[in-house]
């Protein structure tokens, strides 16, 4: 199994637009425990920023497609030039719902714990999302 990268596909029952602003919008973000901190333009810095200020990732926009596809880096909070994975969203429109494509892509493998634990946290926050973002008017 390859410890290199993670994959989750979840089914979300909202539009691609509704879901794309609960990653865009800090009023919707903020209910998930923070903001992103960018300008949403390709090449842009992308950093979490949580409700009690701290930073905790900090990265670039690689790609960006409003409603369909984000992209971006995440680096090494100490050394920026060191890119810690990529992450890709896709967003599929299945009229009425939304499938929400997500891969992390790692430079090294992790272990069994470190993929385990990485792989419980993406269940997490995309279910996060997911109660969020079907909770929007």
């Amino acid at each position: 199994m390859n410890k290199s990268s993670i994959e989750k596909t979840i089914e979300i029952n909202t539009t691609p637009k509704k879901l794309w602003r609960a990653f865009t919008d800090p009023g919707i973000t903020r209910q998930m425990g923070g903001e992103y901190v960018t300008d949403w333009k390709v090449g842009s810095s992308f950093s979490w920023k949580s409700t009690d200020g701290n930073i905790y990732s900090n990265g670039a926009i690689i790609q960006l497609v409003p409603e369909s596809i984000l992209q971006h880096s995440l680096f090494n909070l100490d050394d920026k030039t060191r890119i810690l994975s990529v992450i890709t969203y896709q967003l599929k429109d299945n009229g009425g719902s939304t499938t929400l494509y997500a891969r992390e892509d790692l430079p090294i493998e992790m272990t069994d714990e470190e993929f385990e634990n990485a792989s419980e946290g993406w269940d997490f926050a995309l279910n996060t999302l997911k109660e969020t973002a079907e909770s929007m008017a």
